[in-house]
């Protein structure tokens, strides 16, 4: 790694001069570090984006922040006294710039700003420019920010030389933290729960690895834990850890909370501990928008070190909006009547355009086959949808009166995200938290589920000749074996009715190979069983609701999967065009040589026929 100045400390300036009001309140001092790197744009962002870990390796002090009417404020005891500042919104251009900055209102400092600016060199090669400006307040906050300053030279350049070797192999940066010791009435809890998890069926390598977690771990990954990034990093089953981490909070090693997340940028906005206290709607100051927390993307559920066992302390050392925000690709202030140019590093892909504290959106497909290379985006464009190249020049503009955020980022949602539904469709959660219920006048949006409802066929005349003895005796071997078929695809029973059974699975083809092994078992030939079943399939959108407290789904979905029984008979599977449509299914039944028979079914209610299928599993 060598150090060149490449850009002028006036060259700087004059691309970014101080605001005249910042400049006027006091002694200005500016600093102008270049860094030469061997690694990519895209490889060095993540760990450049998330200052907060970069600060604490670098040994800045501890910051604290808070929110109020749509600003954030920040504090910190710091060598030099007690600072405390309004923190300015993040500007961000993925893969080549950051910039923020302070005012303070307490300390020996008046503004402080800084922006990193990434240019590739070559194929595995950058280089790094870092901006301080610091305005003082008095002498000492001058003589006391420029050793400051100028120290982070060479802070940083030791820093770049750690970071290295884990942007080069793309691992996660560890760092050091404070041995942690245990009482010993803690230790033997955490050894007993640990114990508890192997005799209900973990894994015992899976049971050590959770409670050395929480033994282990850094505190910054066990304040939100988040179950399919872990999932991932320990190369585990999604469900397997799911299960695990559910019967683990039993055990009173965890807490499991339901977040409120604001869906523009994603933050935190309320942690909730109980479904019962959800609220109806949220409101995020920052993003300066309210939105329905019952929506299917406003929901997160996440874990916590239960503060019984270790007491966690959220340390930040930084904002870090980049890292908090990373499906953000682009967030920058324009001031009134002014335009900006960005290249971009977008690649192909879908995204989307809004202007912040407005809930209007404007797609944006980046398609490698197109040649448009510039994407005008003035701040009264109207809904609908923009075309371009890769890499596209993204042109601000602000006609307004006040300035304006542009936002773009990510259409797609969080694919990490362990949603509500996750959990009411996995008969683990179902079997362990029984008495989590939503609150009464609660409708939850759940997403597309695939509904199942099992039927006995000829119940009456079995009930009449075999007696309530024999017939419950069977109908419970009926209600185990489904619960089984369920569980071992994925599903969950959301209830029974009377002598049938309702589950619902995240996708058809688990849902079909569930019913489909029912039949096989309930098929008038196996001796452990008299009955037989008529199985019907539905997909769609669905509510959870509160029913008897339970968590029940609701909806036009679940209706149709109830109603189309009547076109299936004993050892048939009835299903929707919804559920035929989905091509894992149709696999599936092509490799179980399951011939699929199409008929009409009338939607008496609706007054209109629809195409339903079955098939015959002998």
């Amino acid at each position: 790694m060598t150090i060149s100045n490449v850009l002028t400390l006036q060259e700087f300036l004059q691309r970014h001069p101080w605001p005249e009001d910042w400049a006027r309140r006091g002694s200005i001092q500016n600093y102008l570090y270049t860094y030469e790197l061997d690694t990519t744009p895209d490889k060095l962002w993540p760990y450049l984006a998330d200052v907060s870990a970069f600060n604490k390796l670098i040994g800045l002090s501890q910051m604290n922040f808070t929110e109020k009417d749509g600003k954030a404020y920040g504090w910190s005891k710091t060598p030099v006294g007690l600072l405390a500042w309004e923190e300015l919104p993040w500007e961000w251009d993925y893969g080549r710039s950051i910039a923020h900055a302070r005012l303070y209102h307490k300390g020996n400092f008046k503004v402080f700003r800084a922006r990193y600016i990434i240019e590739a060199l070559g194929e595995n090669r950058l280089r790094l420019t870092v901006y301080f400006g610091l305005v003082s307040g008095n002498l000492l906050g001058k003589i006391t920010g420029g050793i400051y300053l100028k120290s982070l030279r060479e802070k940083y350049r030791k820093a770049f030389a750690t970071l290295i070797p884990y942007i080069q192999k793309q691992q996660k940066l560890l760092l050091t933290s404070r041995p942690i010791t245990f009482p010993p009435e803690i230790e033997e809890r955490m050894k007993k729960a640990g114990e508890n998890l192997k005799s209900q069926g973990v894994a015992p390598a899976l049971a050590q690895k959770v409670t050395d977690l929480i033994r282990n771990a850094p505190e910054e990954d066990l304040v939100r834990i988040r179950l399919k990034p872990l999932a991932r990093d320990w190369t585990l089953d999604d469900k397997e850890l799911l299960e695990t981490f559910l019967r683990a909070t039993r055990e009173g090693l965890f807490n499991l909370t339901w977040d409120v997340i604001c869906p523009h940028c994603r933050g935190v906005r309320a942690e909730i501990g109980s479904l019962g206290q959800l609220p109806e709607k949220g409101h995020c100051t920052v993003c300066q928008i309210d939105f329905d927390a019952t929506a299917s993307n406003a929901l997160e559920v996440t874990f916590h070190a239960h503060p019984s066992i270790r007491r966690v302390e959220k340390r930040l050392f930084c904002a870090a909006e980049p890292a908090t925000k990373p499906h953000i690709r682009i967030q920058k202030t324009v001031q009134p009547g002014s335009e900006i140019s960005l290249p971009t590093l977008l690649r192909e892909g879908r995204y989307r355009l809004r202007i912040q504290g407005t809930r209007i959106y404007n797609l944006l497909d980046v398609e490698e086959k197109l040649k448009e290379s510039r994407v005008n985006w003035p701040d009264n464009l109207k809904e609908g949808q923009l075309k371009a190249g890769l890499f596209p020049t993204v042109v601000l503009a602000n006609r307004s009166s006040g300035p304006k955020t542009f936002v773009l980022e990510e259409n797609q949602a969080d694919q990490d995200t362990l949603r509500p539904v996750d959990l009411f469709s996995f008969q683990g959660f179902r079997d362990l938290f029984s008495q989590e219920a939503l609150a009464a006048d609660i409708k939850l949006e759940i997403g597309v589920q695939t509904i199942l409802f099992t039927d006995l066929v000829g119940s009456t005349k079995f009930y009449e000749t075999e007696g309530d003895t024999v017939a419950f005796a069977e109908v419970r071997s009926h209600f185990l074996k489904a619960y089984e078929a369920v569980r071992e695809q994925g599903g969950a029973v959301v209830k029974t009715i009377g002598d049938a059974v309702m589950a619902a699975f995240a996708h058809p083809v688990d849902a079909m190979k569930a019913a489909v092994e029912l039949q096989k078992y309930f098929n008038g030939k196996n001796p452990g069983t008299r009955l037989r079943l008529r199985v019907t399939l539905n997909a769609g959108s669905c509510l959870a609701v509160n029913l008897n407290s339970n968590i029940d789904y609701f909806g036009n979905t679940v209706n149709l999967s109830a109603k189309i029984q009547s076109v299936a008979g004993a050892g048939q599977v009835g299903f929707t065009e919804w559920v035929y449509n989905d091509p894992e299914v149709r696999q599936y039944l092509e490799a179980e040589k399951l011939p699929v028979e199409k008929q009409d079914f009338e939607m008496k209610w609706a007054k209109r026929t629809i195409p339903v299928y079955r098939v015959e599993v002998k």
